[in-house]
């Protein structure tokens, strides 16, 4: 692909090729400030490349040190796996009002613990013993 500076000479030697005579002095003129116009924009242009090409060696360089930071800091053990976390939540819907609700995963193996819904209040999880002592209040029989 042609870069805007190829561009440009292309269009000049077009337009000193062309047959402007007939159109005057003024046409010329016309051309020739389009095409200084045109060398500034690629000016700015290459500029603007450079920049932006010192911005991803200094990204690619602080991406490097955080990565280094992150080792020392964590150790071997971080890894930037978001499944691994996701492993230690529950999720439940809430049957009064249907907003989802996380909550720890050792809730359900803890006894006497009741996870409420944070918009309505509805107790939606009650562990095992918690769940003995409501049936034996009903008069219900009561849980294991």
């Amino acid at each position: 692909m042609a870069t805007v500076r190829e561009k440009i000479a292309y269009l000049r030697g077009l337009l000193e090729g062309a047959d402007l005579s007939g159109n005057g002095t003024q046409a010329r003129v016309v051309w020739e400030k389009i095409l200084e116009i045109l060398d500034a924009v690629a000016d700015h242009l290459d500029e603007l490349e450079l920049g932006q090409e010192e911005i991803e060696e200094y990204l690619e360089a602080i991406d490097a040190d955080l990565g280094d930071l992150e080792e020392e800091v964590l150790g071997h053990e971080f890894e930037d796996d978001d499944d691994e976390d996701d492993a230690h939540f529950v999720e439940m819907e809430c049957p009064g009002c249907g907003e989802t609700v996380y909550f720890e995963e050792h809730f359900l193996f803890d006894d006497d613990h009741e996870v409420s819904c944070p918009e309505c209040g509805e107790i939606i999880y009650t562990s095992d013993r918690a769940e003995g002592k409501d049936a034996a209040d009903d008069g219900g029989p009561a849980g294991p």
